[in-house]
């Protein structure tokens, strides 16, 4: 196996009956005890499955794991980022992750969940999101992996839910309706116009891969219709928010995150370029809502939510704390972002051997954003800005509560637009606006400020 990190994967067995969270045994992740013959109780939002559906074919033998390897101090991990694969079919130009052909192994992969179900401590909500690479590569793995999840977290009394970030490109029918069956979540990766989507998100072939993109979306917004339209804006697509954002919504999406991808690679023109540009959506954004439609655009959305809550948030994100990434060798990381080649450092450790709380003790904060080396007390961000990425950070500046001067702009520009659209709508006492970020009230106090 080639393994970056060097690290030789072990695994340590036991019986059983021998499970207790915190004593350094193993456990197996599949058959050989009565419980496996027990039909699980339908979820909620989920169909009532048939015994043979809910069986693998992951031998007892092959899977076995370190239960001494989950947390014996801070938070617990209740949310995991799972790499099936390092593989994937596109060349994107932007991308941050490792690539080589090598996808994770079955037993890694059953290992993973049961290894959250013991992470998580008390915790009865949990939540897989694969990851990749491209995770649709690994759909006969997956279809396998998450009825085995919910039947396992069911005996523990506990709640799995899965989700998966996809390039779209390899999604079919039947795909959609496995997802449906299980009631999985996923957003889709798009860039936007044709033009840019195969310009930045080619094929491994070189071939564009905005027809494929576009073949799947119907498919996917007729399962779920709030799915995300996830689209990384670099400086040389950044003239190109709005048209990226009108040809988004005619594919259906009311979910749109638009992201400045690589602080580094902006300059001053192109900054003053993507305030324009968001100024532009604002004003688009708020004919939506006149209209009686609400589009939750990510950045703006964030800092109306931050205007209304009024309270700085405490976190920059749950990386390191209760989410990790479990990568194709078993390897613990902040989450899938994680530059690995480089920041070593960083790795937790690995569910075949041990657990590292020192590794993740610099996030694992009960606050923060008290850390963050900016002045944000003056900032017009300040109400909704937790500090951005903290692997961005990390690449960017060295520093996981340092940003680059140009994420910070991007945030400003977020929370400049997103308070212009708050008072105009408020002013109105739009009723689509009151009803999402008000819960219909009729007064918020202190909510209507000039930003500067």
């Amino acid at each position: 196996m080639n393994n970056p990190t060097g690290n030789q994967v072990r695994s340590f067995p036991v019986q059983e009956s021998e499970h207790k969270l915190g004593v350094g045994v193993g456990c197996s992740a599949g058959h050989g005890d009565d419980c496996d013959l027990i039909e699980p109780r339908p979820l909620s939002g989920h169909p009532k499955s048939k015994p043979e559906e809910i069986y693998t074919d992951v031998s007892f033998e092959q899977r076995r794991l370190n239960l001494g390897a989950t947390p014996s101090t801070g938070t617990f991990v209740t949310t995991m980022d799972l790499d099936l694969t390092v593989a994937c079919n596109m060349r994107c130009t932007y991308c941050f992750k490792e690539k080589w052909n090598e996808h994770m192994e079955d037993r890694v992969a059953f290992d993973a969940l049961v290894w959250l179900l013991y992470a998580s401590g008390p915790t009865k909500d949990l939540n897989v999101n694969f990851m990749g690479g491209e995770p649709l590569m690994r759909f006969p793995l997956i279809q396998r992996m998450v009825p085995f999840g919910k039947r396992r977290a069911w005996q523990m009394g506990k709640t799995m839910h899965f989700g998966i970030t996809t390039n779209g490109t390899l999604v079919t029918d039947k795909v959609v309706e496995f997802w449906k069956k299980w009631g999985m979540g996923f957003h889709t990766s798009i860039d936007g116009i044709p033009e840019i989507q195969d310009r930045n998100r080619p094929m491994a072939s070189g071939h564009g891969s905005a027809r494929l993109v576009e073949k799947a979306v119907p498919k996917i917004l007729s399962y779920r219709s709030n799915t995300t339209a996830r689209c990384t804006v670099v400086p040389e697509s950044v003239g190109s928010l709005v048209k990226n954002y009108r040809y988004f919504r005619s594919l259906g999406y009311t979910n749109i995150a638009i992201v400045p991808g690589g602080p580094g690679l902006w300059t001053e023109k192109s900054n003053a370029i993507y305030e324009q540009q968001l100024s532009d959506l604002g004003d688009i954004l708020i004919e939506e809502f006149r209209n009686g439609t609400f589009i939750n655009l990510k950045g703006i959305d964030d800092a109306i939510s931050g205007i209304v809550r009024s309270q700085r948030p405490q976190h920059l994100c749950g990386a390191g704390r209760g989410l990790l990434l479990v990568d194709i060798h078993g390897d613990m990381w902040p989450c899938h972002r994680w530059n690995k080649a480089s920041e070593g450092s960083w790795r937790i450790g690995n569910i075949y051997e041990h657990f590292n709380q020192m590794a993740r003790a610099e996030l694992d904060r009960n606050c923060q954003t008290e850390l963050l080396e900016e002045d944000c007390e003056h900032c017009v961000a300040n109400k909704y800005c937790g500090g951005g990425c903290p692997a961005e950070n990390l690449e960017e500046t060295g520093k996981v509560y340092k940003r680059h001067p140009n994420a910070c702009e991007h945030t400003r520009v977020w929370a400049r637009v997103g308070q212009r659209v708050h008072d105009v709508l408020y002013k109105e006492q739009n009723s689509t606006f009151l009803k999402h970020y008000y819960n219909n009230a009729k007064t918020a106090a202190n909510t209507t400020t000039v930003a500067t």
